[in-house]
């Protein structure tokens, strides 16, 4: 192996030059990457380091060898001797130079690393700045294999006396030094034991506060350094001891006035003390800070407004809550609309807390402490409202049939049926069907079905309520002859945004709600302003799914089509369609009813089994869902989960003939599992009897 070739670079006695050449190819042959280099490499180095030590005579050498050599053994090494060929004349003049910053990826000896850590641990603008520290990680010491030791033993040494860092800088350093992964197992005890404190800093950095925000540049470092010594005392206290309310704001008084909007540290003093409910020590911290010109201290201001909510200092807590949205210029961006509406209901402001609350409702249906709040502001609000009950009665019934006072919204529609009528508005409709009068609400349906075709208007979202209320009404002429002319010929068609209750308007802000909430008439692209009701599309979309399969139930169970093959298709388009309204059907045990048979019937054993399942966790004595999942499980060859299944259906049907059927079916199971060489079932002769027995009163009932 040619050592002067692999490093190269001409055979020289020069150690700097060899230095320097396996350094700069160290940077790219990295040891773990290129392992077998590495190790050509090193030993080219050493080789080439042990040649350039071996011993030659005088004259041989160049004479600055010969004293280079000589300053070799003393220990003293002269770097300017090379760089000068002559003395250079004394100066006349002595000139003060100001020392020049040291260029952090130029780093090449200890002593300069140590100048770099101190002008940027203490620069205020760059110390938590990542990139000015990877730049220093970079520079050509780093690579140094002769000096990795001791610059390990540097780097240790100025952290553990300099750490107020932020997490992401600390993340960067644990990874490139190996803090917590190698140096807390190293053999020195000393450099072992820092490295170990250090670990521990790091990872309790989640807990503690991170970098400095909103701080003012121009500070002096030793103000910076006070704070940060002061953040650390509270940080600690709040880690490892058990600070009163009292305590930590005594510790607060001490912060420095040009400290004051240092967010980070009061955002986590704030948290800390709704930790522990003091919410009379919030106030008072966050009342002391200068108002808010932008959105920075958002949460600070949020936990202030909790904080006098909490307290009920409803109005300040409103003031609050509606000067952050002021800020924020968008009314969705924020997430304290629920607290501005409970601050209007406690002040008794009905109508403002029905609108903010409603608004807020659409976004969290499934929040039940919103759900209480909105059903007690709407209930007042309907009070108001009945001051002047003719002017207000479409508004009146839309709440009242919100709060699920279904009957007291159909008296209202009932009284006042012109105003109805001229709204195109069909809550009796709904009403009676919610109150279980179905034949009622089929001809109010039906009425309004016919209003909309005369008029040319899309009958769709009438028929979803129609397909979901009262399926069991339609007959062969309606669906045929009506329906199935009017309705879109794809699913794709479908509504995508929810609508008003009791009318086929879509859900947009009515002017008062767009005055209460300061919002625009209509968005960006011109269209009216919508609810952002996610949660509600999602659910208009079940039902449309739902009502898209039931038609096609319909239409295979009510239409004699000669064709199996066209029945066949359409019961696929409806079972099609039940599944994609699946995740909702699970909260609507009900709406599988409809679709069991008609699975079981084009073979589709998976779905009918979790249509089944769906429907037994609501209704567990319907017999028909045991039967049809007994039959299913069956022909999937699963029979022995089948027979207690087909046996329970026969319990549960009784002296019928479908109980007849099941356990026919169930004797055919056992006697399944024998042709695949199974054991028989040990019931098989109980079920034998018992199929004799139910035969035998089946038939005596029928004479």
């Amino acid at each position: 192996m040619n050592h002067w070739k692999i490093l190269g670079i001409e055979a020289t006695t020069d150690k700097r030059l060899i230095k320097l050449a396996y350094t700069e190819i160290l940077k790219k042959t990295s040891p773990t990457e290129f392992p077998e280099e590495f190790k050509d490499l090193r030993k080219a180095y050493e080789l080439a380091i042990k040649e350039a030590k071996r011993p030659a005579k005088n004259e041989d050498k160049a004479p600055n060898q010969v004293f280079e050599d000589e300053h070799e053994k003393k220990g003293v090494i002269n770097e300017s001797f090379f760089d000068e060929e002559e003395p250079s004349p004394a100066p006349t003049e002595v000139e003060i130079v100001q020392p020049q910053p040291i260029e952090l990826n130029c780093i090449r000896s200890i002593s300069e690393l140590q100048v770099a850590l101190n002008e940027l641990y203490c620069n205020v603008l760059s110390r938590s700045d990542v990139e000015q520290w990877k730049l220093l990680f970079s520079s050509p010491l780093f690579w140094d294999v002769d000096q990795s030791q001791q610059v390990s033993f540097t780097l240790i040494d100025f952290f553990s006396e300099n750490y107020f860092l932020s997490a992401t800088v600390f993340k960067f350093l644990d990874e490139s030094m190996k803090i917590s992964s190698e140096l807390v197992t190293n053999k020195n005890n000393h450099y072992r034991e820092l490295a170990i404190a250090l670990h521990h800093y790091i990872q309790s950095l989640p807990l503690r506060i991170d970098a400095l925000s909103n701080i003012d540049h121009n500070i002096s470092f030793e103000q910076l350094q006070q704070h940060l010594q002061l953040r650390n005392l509270i940080e600690e206290q709040c880690i490892y001891s058990k600070l009163t309310a009292e305590q930590l704001i005594t510790l607060m008084q001490r912060i420095n006035l040009v400290f004051y909007n240092d967010e980070s540290l009061y955002l986590y003093v704030a948290n800390y003390l709704w930790t522990l409910g003091a919410n009379t020590e919030i106030s008072k911290l966050l009342a002391s800070l200068p108002e808010p010109t932008d959105a920075s201290i958002d949460q600070l201001r949020d936990l202030q407004a909790h904080a006098e909510f909490k307290l009920k200092n409803y109005d300040t807590a409103l003031t609050i809550y509606l000067a952050q949205r002021e800020l924020m210029k968008s009314f969705y961006a924020m997430n304290m609309t629920k607290e501005i509406g409970l601050c209007y209901l406690h002040l008794k402001n009905y109508e403002k807390a029905y609108t903010y609350l409603n608004s807020y409702f659409y976004t969290s249906p499934e929040d039940i402490d919103l759900r209480s709040a909105l059903i007690i502001a709407r209930r007042y609000y309907i009070k108001d409202l009945k001051k002047n009950e003719e002017s207000n009665a479409l508004k009146i019934a839309t709440l009242q049939f919100e709060n699920g006072r279904y009957q007291d919204a159909l008296i209202t529609t009932q009284t006042y049926p012109l105003i109805f009528h001229a709204d195109c508005n069909y809550l009796q409709a709904l009403c009676l069907a919610k109150l279980e009068r179905l034949d009622e609400a089929f001809d109010v349906f039906i009425t309004f079905i016919n209003l909309h075709l005369q008029k040319q208007i899309d009958p769709w979202p009438l028929l979803v309520d129609l397909f979901i209320y009262c399926p069991d009404s339609i007959d062969f002429n309606l669906i045929m002859e009506t329906i199935a002319k009017k309705i879109q010929p794809s699913p794709n068609k479908f509504y995508k945004t929810p609508r008003m209750l009791g009318s086929v308007q879509e859900n947009v802000y009515s002017q008062l709600e767009l005055k209460t909430l300061d919002l625009p008439a209509t968005d960006h692209d011109g269209k009216p302003n919508k609810p952002k009701g996610y949660a509600l599309y999602a659910d208009l979309d079940y039902k449309q799914q739902y009502a898209w399969a039931m038609l096609h139930a319909l239409m295979a169970k009510l239409a004699n089509f000669e064709d199996k093959t066209i029945v066949k298709q359409i019961k696929q388009a409806a079972i099609y369609a039940i599944k994609q309204a699946m995740p909702k059907i699970t909260h609507q045990p009900n709406w599988s009813l409809k679709f069991i048979h008609i699975a079981f019937d084009i073979d589709d054993f998976d779905t009918c089994i979790k249509l089944a399942n769906i429907t037994i966790s609501e209704f567990s004595n319907l017999p028909q869902t045991y039967y049809y999942k007994g039959r299913s499980l069956a022909a999937l060859d699963q029979y022995d989960a089948a027979i207690p299944i087909l046996i329970l259906a026969a319990d549960k049907y009784g002296h019928q003939r479908l109980g007849i059927y099941s356990l026919e079916f169930a004797v055919e199971c056992c006697e399944k599992l024998v042709e695949h060489g199974q054991p028989m079932h040990p019931n098989y002769n109980d079920i034998c009897l018992k199929l004799q027995t139910t035969k035998e009163i089946v038939d005596a009932q029928s004479k």
